[in-house]
């Protein structure tokens, strides 16, 4: 069953106009076929068309025993302008070990703007992100684990992370649309300063 339904677009002489031909390639020779229609000339789709489709519930994540692993176990796919991680649902690394490092380690991304998109569950980096928000931070600036993130792992009730995030490091510098500067929360830069009482 062919892919597109054969719909005659307005001005098509029909079946009885002008053939219409392409050279193809099949089997290392090359052979010629006709129509009565231009076959590019497609306006009707049935189907999906994308160059590469992957569920991320299929994606077995990298972990480890004691260590928080790099961002970079997760990458999904790489090109040369930039590379994408998918954050998958994952067991916490070393829940029966108190000197465990289970939190990503303060960096600073000198190479890539890094971009997450939080898409379900509880980041295990960042108190206050929900579903649909994304974050951005540019190359050069520093960044970790939140205050509250902290407070939230030293409590050690979580044996899964049960997040689903992608993340995009972006080689060449991001420059962000109008309607994303105008949902920007500002103070987000303050959610890594320790919360002070003030009583």
């Amino acid at each position: 069953r062919s892919a597109y339904r054969k719909r005659r677009a307005p001005g098509d002489p029909g079946p009885f106009g002008a053939a219409r031909w392409a050279i193809l390639t099949i089997a290392q020779c090359l052979g010629t076929v006709f129509s009565p229609f231009d076959p590019l000339d497609t306006v009707g789709w049935k189907g999906d068309l994308s160059a590469y489709a992957l569920n991320v519930r299929d994606i077995r994540p990298v972990t480890a025993g004691r260590f928080h692993l790099p961002p970079s176990v997760h990458t999904t796919l790489r090109t040369s302008g930039f590379v994408l991680c998918t954050f998958a649902p994952r067991r916490v690394e070393g829940i029966d070990d108190p000197g465990a490092v289970r939190l990503p380690f303060y960096h600073r991304n000198i190479d890539y703007d890094e971009v997450l998109f939080y898409h379900a569950g509880t980041f295990m980096s960042r108190a206050g992100v929900d579903a649909g928000m994304m974050t951005w931070h540019a190359q050069g600036i520093h960044h970790g684990p939140q205050p509250k993130a902290i407070e939230r792992d030293r409590q050690g009730t979580k044996t899964h992370h049960d997040e689903v995030a992608v993340m995009i490091d972006a080689v060449h510098p991001l420059h962000p649309p109008e309607a994303a500067v105008s949902a920007e929360i500002l103070d987000c830069a303050e959610s890594w300063m320790p919360h002070l009482d003030d009583d």
